[in-house]
């Protein structure tokens, strides 16, 4: 008999907003000159709030749109990702153009660019703008939205060869890629100047969009459920943890990757046999907007940078904090006036039951 499990949802899981939440902040934090920087860039190991970002958006996208796919065939599933990434899309160019026209107003009312800002903007300003629209000009700040685009229109691919059992050759292909971005020779991006694809290879970094998207596929069909850690992967995970906070990103390497997985794993054990720990609703707010936040506060750090905030320890920590209320509060104006519903994220905060999907062979003998 063929048929598949699928896990129903019973509410939003704090757990996982609250990540993207505390994700954000540690970004917003870490492109400020800050002494709170110490917290919250590589405190942990050699790897950024970035990478955990990226993975759990693809776990969140491989529950997300696994069930589209259930529900509405290959034409649904065509037509969320494409809408997701037009959404995206949509949230980079408005960025960006605050941006610009942030950095036009300074440079017309002070009379002087900042060294801070894309110099492009200033010396020529409807270049930048035209290569900006077809993602050819990622300066600064402006580089993580068109990668999550990216990798929002692999979903289909991926999910589908995820249902039809090609776990094994989807992670393979991926860590192929990957593999291969770590032989090649680096890109010198001066004699491509104007072009600038930003400081993500994205070769490299969807390997960690992808496997999030196959542990997501798994957990909602019933699968990769993590009860007891094992032992001896969790003082492995330990070790390598306590490791890489004695070290210290473009292309993702090993040790990097390593150490990312190895804290993952202990967030994940952790998350399982203590959930509340996790789950902070301040947090989660944030993580419910992170599309709009990720925009947000690549404008608004743009725009700060220009001004001499951060001559003091003082002034330079009332103005993280003050970014930090600043986009609690335009995402409650986003919220409040802007949101029709709520993103779907189908988790909830306690293990659902399974329900089981009638597959063909059910339908015959039915």
């Amino acid at each position: 008999m063929n048929s598949q499990i699928e896990v129903v949802p019973t509410s939003r899981d704090l757990r996982f907003d609250t990540l993207r939440g505390l994700f954000l902040v540690c970004m917003v934090i870490n492109h400020l000159p800050t002494e709170i920087r110490t917290f919250t860039d590589q405190s942990i190991g050699i790897f950024s709030a970035a990478e955990g970002f990226v993975f759990l958006s693809g776990l969140l996208a491989g529950w997300v749109y696994t069930r589209k796919y259930r529900t509405k065939g290959n034409d649904g599933l065509w037509a969320a990702s494409t809408d997701r990434a037009r959404s995206i899309y949509r949230w980079h160019v408005g960025s960006l153009l605050l941006a610009f026209v942030a950095v036009q107003a300074t440079e017309h009312i002070l009379g002087y660019c900042a060294p801070t800002v894309p110099r492009l903007f200033f010396e020529h300003p409807l270049e930048s703008l035209g290569l900006g629209a077809t993602l050819l000009y990622q300066p600064g700040l402006l580089d993580l939205l068109p990668m999550y685009c990216g990798f929002v229109l692999l979903l289909p691919t991926v999910i589908k060869a995820l249902e039809a059992g090609r776990q094994t050759l989807v992670l393979s292909v991926s860590a192929a890629v990957w593999l291969a971005v770590q032989f090649a020779p680096p890109i010198d991006g001066a004699p491509l100047y104007p072009i600038n694809t930003g400081s993500f290879n994205l070769l490299a970094w969807q390997m960690l969009f992808i496997a999030g998207v196959a542990i997501g596929h798994a957990r909602i069909s019933g699968r990769a459920q993590m009860k007891k850690p094992n032992p001896l992967v969790f003082a492995s995970c330990v070790a390598l943890t306590v490791y890489g906070m004695f070290l210290n990103k473009p292309a993702l390497g090993l040790l990097r990757l390593a150490d990312f997985g190895a804290v993952a794993y202990l967030v994940a054990a952790m998350g399982a046999r203590f959930p509340k720990t996790l789950s902070w609703r301040p947090l989660a707010f944030l993580g419910r907007h992170s599309l709009a936040v990720v925009a947000m506060q690549s404008v608004a750090i743009t725009i700060l940078l220009q001004f001499p905030l951060f001559e003091t320890t003082l002034s330079r920590t009332a103005t993280a904090v003050g970014l930090i209320a600043a986009l609690y509060a335009g995402a409650a104006i986003k919220e409040r006036y802007f949101d029709t519903h709520a993103e779907p994220i189908p988790v909830g905060a306690r293990q659902p039951a399974a329900r089981r999907i009638i597959g063909p062979d059910d339908a015959r003998a039915a």
